[in-house]
């Protein structure tokens, strides 16, 4: 017995010094920022689960979040089972001496780091290969469901954006290209159009950006992320919202009338300056009636989304199988509360009469439209609902970048079918992913012109911080040959100490009086075209008054 307790007290003391050594993430730089993913269930139908098989390429060692103590370690290649129940977790695994199975329950939440490797999911496949996963894990119970679990990637975000790359944007797109989807990304991982949970950050479908792990990695979308590491995209000192999509179709649309506010639901939404409604050519005049919108994209002028395959298309309803359609789907969209009024049984959808748009945004994509049957006049709000409103074989429309046309019967008002001409995949606010790839492969675009294009009158820096009594250390890639240290409001401190790679520097802030803010070149202490660490010093305590600050390029 005392022998079995010694080898018992041995394993777990070798556990203990491997937490200690390995399960703190070490990175070759100061990390900027963690990103806490919930992992979804195959189909992306949940983030909760019950239970999950895990294994590693190295050994996985699992501690109990709450307390920080080891509870076992699993040598690599084997698997480990955890389970939810009762507002606990067991966790089980068959001993590789005796064969039997081992079961362990743990009434705390868990984290599964695997230091010298990644984790991955049995059975669980992710862009067509077995899912595998840099960082951490932890199991997060779901408030009020005993048997249910969040199971959490928590990682760099570097190392997230290199699962996220590759998988929001084709490899062949170009560098460039690859370079401001992997700003994007990363701004828009730090900040989400809506927080997803008190558990996670994002997760790991469309729903947030789409994150396939360690799997999906390449070295071109790799060295993308490197060589823009650490830096955002930034309006009035602030981190901007960097939505994104497929295909804008040649104009992008203003923020306040493709999405709704994420807390309040207002729709049209507030105003974001730097997501407004831009043309890729200067030409193109507002599409905002049904004559200009028409003849924009029943046709195919010279735009930046010209290589996508959903730059133009068209969708046909005969008059019975839209009036269909539309009676099933009014029921499922009225839930979204953007359909007045409501449709709660599709058999009281009456006879269809007409569509007509009732307002289009400037790049032409449909703001509001009303749908009239023999009943009633449905009206329909935002983008998203109306794509969805108009499914075809099932299919939601490419985009609400659309017009609808009827053909009529001759010598009638009446109509027997209605066509859809259509521009665009996706939402079109913000970056268009084909739109990117034309101008960095085309027209030999750098990232920062191709950010600047669709996210107005911004700069690229790194995330702002607020300085209070302990260094900040923050690692990032310099692509140019200047760099700034931006005070956006001085609070009358007269100096400022920061170490820039390996050399201290001692500012003196006295000149910028006059002007409150401060803007300081440091092009000549940092390596250009390198990954670089500044370390803002605290001179005083700024308890009460944190000084923001950050790198512009």
């Amino acid at each position: 017995m005392m022998k079995r307790l010694f080898r018992l007290s041995l394993f777990l003391l070798g556990i203990w010094v491997c937490n200690s050594l390995f399960c703190e993430q070490v990175y070759s730089y100061p990390s900027n920022a963690i990103v806490k993913v919930g992992i979804m269930d195959q189909s992306y139908k949940t983030v909760e689960r019950s239970e999950v098989t895990i294994y590693g390429t190295d050994a996985i060692i699992v501690t109990d979040f709450k307390t920080k103590e080891p509870i076992i370690s699993i040598e690599g290649g084997k698997y480990l089972t955890i389970k939810r129940e009762n507002y606990g977790y067991i966790l089980s695994y068959i001993d590789t001496q005796t064969g039997e199975v081992i079961e362990i329950n743990i009434a705390n939440e868990l984290s599964i780091s695997c230091p010298n490797g990644v984790i991955g999911i049995k059975d669980f496949i992710r862009g067509g290969k077995p899912a595998m996963y840099r960082g951490e894990f932890r199991c997060c119970g779901v408030i009020n469901k005993p048997d249910k679990f969040y199971f959490v990637n928590v990682l760099d975000v570097e190392y997230y954006l290199k699962g996220v790359v590759p998988c929001e944007m084709p490899v062949n797109f170009g560098l460039e290209a690859l370079k401001s989807q992997a700003v994007a990304a990363r701004v828009y991982s730090l900040t989400p159009r809506t927080k997803m949970s008190r558990a996670y950050d994002v997760v790991d479908s469309v729903a947030s950006q789409v994150y396939n792990g360690y799997n999906r990695e390449s070295d071109i979308s790799n060295r993308a992320i490197d060589e823009t590491h650490g830096i955002v995209a930034l309006y009035n000192d602030d981190m901007i919202v960097a939505v994104f999509s497929s295909t804008a179709g040649g104009y992008t649309e203003c923020y306040s009338e493709t999405f709704s506010d994420s807390i309040t639901q207002q729709f049209p939404s507030p105003e974001k300056p730097y997501l407004i409604a831009k043309p890729d050519l200067p030409e193109f005049k507002p599409l905002d009636n049904e004559e200009d919108a028409f003849r924009f994209y029943s046709t195919r002028p010279l735009s930046y989304d010209i290589h996508s395959p959903l730059y133009r298309w068209t969708r046909t309803w005969t008059r019975t199988e839209l009036q269909n359609v539309l009676k099933n789907n009014l029921v499922v969209q009225s839930k979204t509360g953007f359909v007045t009024p409501s449709l709660l049984k599709s058999e009281d959808f009456g006879e269809l009469k007409d569509i007509r748009v009732t307002q289009r945004g400037v790049s032409g994509k449909i703001v509001f439209m009303e749908i009239e049957t023999d009943k009633s006049i449905y009206t329909v709000a935002k983008e998203l609902v109306i794509r969805r409103l108009f499914t075809k074989d099932g299919k939601a429309l490419p985009s609400a970048n659309v017009v609808f046309k009827h053909k009529e019967i001759k010598n009638n008002d009446d109509w027997t079918e209605i066509t859809a001409y259509g521009g665009g995949f996706g939402h079109g606010c913000g970056l268009s992913q084909y739109g990117a790839m034309y101008m960095a492969k085309d027209c030999k675009m750098s990232f920062e012109t191709i950010l600047k294009h669709y996210y107005n009158g911004i700069c690229l820096g790194t995330k702002p911080i607020e300085l209070k009594s302990k260094p900040i250390p923050i690692s990032f890639y310099v692509p140019s040959n200047r760099a700034t240290i931006v005070i956006p409001n001085k609070h009358n401190i007269n100096s400022l100490q920061v170490k820039i790679n390996d050399e201290i520097i001692n500012i003196d802030l006295n000149e910028y009086k006059p002007y409150g803010r401060v803007e300081y070149d440091i092009s000549n202490y940092v390596k250009n075209k390198e990954l670089n660490v500044i370390t803002f010093i605290p001179i005083h305590s700024y308890k009460t008054q944190p000084i923001k600050m950050y790198v512009k390029f």
